[in-house]
């Protein structure tokens, strides 16, 4: 390495590193790595590299020399970040011959005339409904695409799992899935329950997945790189309420405090509300179990008269927290996020009327007008289920976003190529979602939320802050 000759294993640089698994190289960091593919080193008219240097095509020979010696065709000497490898003849042959096929041949799951996507559906019991919604709702739009052409003449064939209910089940099941079934890509999958061990699991095979359905989102350094979530959880949620509030604050210091399960996942959304709160007073921090808030923790918070709180439980557990604060007398307003959402807080005691707010990942009610005429047209002719319909629009955004990219990628399609074209997204309209934008540091589309405050008298949402951008 370098010209001080500092020697390090090989596994320490993979090319791919710097290269890209395709070989087709990217620029990063100031550094602009060259293309490996074997038609681009052997082009018969040479390369002029960006600094200028110019050689003649490459040969099996002199490739050898180029990795061993660190010296292009012409002679001259090859960038400083670039390794000089130690190998066996063996192995400089073998190499020679990976490179010679690299960027050939297609990956699993897309042929001349098909293109098979994978959908990991909840499992059974109480969200067999939902599982059975989104089945019906993705065959229904692969099949009016295929019906229209499909894409670039490839008719898009979904493949479905019903993921088992152990928890520690689902990665194997889901990994025998995607090779038994050649998926070339995955899209609305169900990760909730197992996050972490699914996501990486695409991650591991390098499948782009888009829209999974996952509580917890994750953009976490170091990315993985093949998992596009659409919208936020609960840590963007609950900056989206801390930039809401430190408007409404105006300038004055908050004296806060949060409240959440006992759950390792909200660990960051707790986290963030410390980050978020700079400036401020510390927020104090609850977490609690199984039974709920307990008095004790709410007496505490309420002798502070600490106000706003963040919630982040269900929203039964933030009715019964409000109630023990209602009997107290302790009456904060309530930042809640979209785990809350479910009609619970309208049953809230009527002295925090306009006191409670909400973060939505998207916003309530109906899509955009075109949108909601395709779901209505998409839902008549092929009679999608009437349930479960905030899933259906969620698998169906995914979808969008999903075909968008294929579109894009071309005829000549890999996995990396689609997963460079969802990373060149930027506010993307599916009609279905808010708009989404990704990048090579980024795999949240839609990073903020909606802020809705609860009408208790009217039984309904009020916009109140509108979409609340998180960075």
């Amino acid at each position: 390495m370098s010209d001080a000759s500092v020697e390090v294993p090989a596994s320490a640089v993979p090319c791919a590193g710097c290269h890209g698994r395709d070989g087709k190289g990217r620029p990063e960091g100031g550094l602009s790595p060259s293309d490996l593919t074997w038609t681009t080193l052997t082009r018969p008219y040479g390369v002029t590299s960006p600094s200028g240097r110019k050689h003649p095509p490459y040969d099996a020979k002199l490739l050898k020399r180029a990795i061993s010696l660190g010296l292009d065709p012409a002679g001259n000497p090859l960038h400083v970040a670039m390794p000089r490898f130690r190998m066996s003849l063996k192995d400089m042959d073998d190499l020679l011959a990976y490179l010679q096929q690299l960027g050939t041949e297609s990956d699993p799951g897309v042929g001349g005339g098909s293109l098979r996507v994978g959908v990991i559906l909840p499992p059974a019991g109480p969200l067999s409904g939902m599982g059975k919604a989104l089945r019906a709702a993705l065959t229904a739009r692969f099949d009016a695409l295929n019906k229209e052409g499909g894409i670039y003449g490839r008719q898009v064939e979904p493949r479905f799992l019903e993921a088992p209910g152990p928890p520690e089940q689902r990665r194997a099941w889901t990994a025998d899935f995607l090779q038994r079934e050649e998926v070339f890509a995955g899209v609305a999958a169900f990760l909730a329950g197992a996050d972490a061990e699914l996501a990486g699991l695409f991650q591991e095979k390098r499948i782009p997945l888009v829209g999974p359905f996952t509580v917890h989102p994750r953009e976490t350094f170091p990315l993985n790189r093949y998992v596009f979530y659409l919208l936020p959880g609960g840590e963007i949620q609950g900056q989206a309420l801390a930039r809401f509030i430190r408007v409404q604050a105006a300038g004055k210091p908050v004296k806060a405090a949060v409240v959440a399960p006992e759950e390792a996942g909200l660990n960051g959304a707790v986290e963030a509300i410390r980050k978020a709160a700079a400036g401020w007073p510390a927020p104090a921090v609850v977490r609690y179990g199984r039974q709920g808030v307990e008095s004790e923790a709410v007496s505490r918070l309420a002798a502070a008269k600490l106000d706003p709180v963040f919630f982040f439980g269900s929203g039964p557990e933030a009715r019964s927290f409000l109630q023990a604060a209602d009997r107290l007398g302790w009456r904060p307003r309530i930042l809640a996020t979209g785990t809350a959402a479910d009609g619970s807080l309208f049953g809230s005691p009527a002295a925090f009327d306009g006191r409670i707010y909400l973060a939505l990942p998207s916003p309530p009610g109906d899509p955009a007008p075109q949108a909601a005429a395709d779901y209505r047209a998409l839902a008549a002719t092929y009679k999608l289920p009437q349930d479960s319909l905030s899933a259906q629009l969620s698998a169906l955004a995914a979808a969008e976003t999903l075909i968008e990219a294929l579109k894009r990628a071309g005829r000549d399609l890999s996995r990396e190529k689609l997963v460079d074209q969802l990373e060149s997204l930027r506010a993307f309209q599916t009609g279905l979602a808010p708009p989404l934008t990704y990048g090579p540091t980024r795999r949240l589309g839609a990073r903020g939320a909606y802020v809705m405050r609860l009408d208790l008298k009217g039984k309904r949402l009020v916009p109140e802050g509108g979409w609340v951008e998180v960075e």
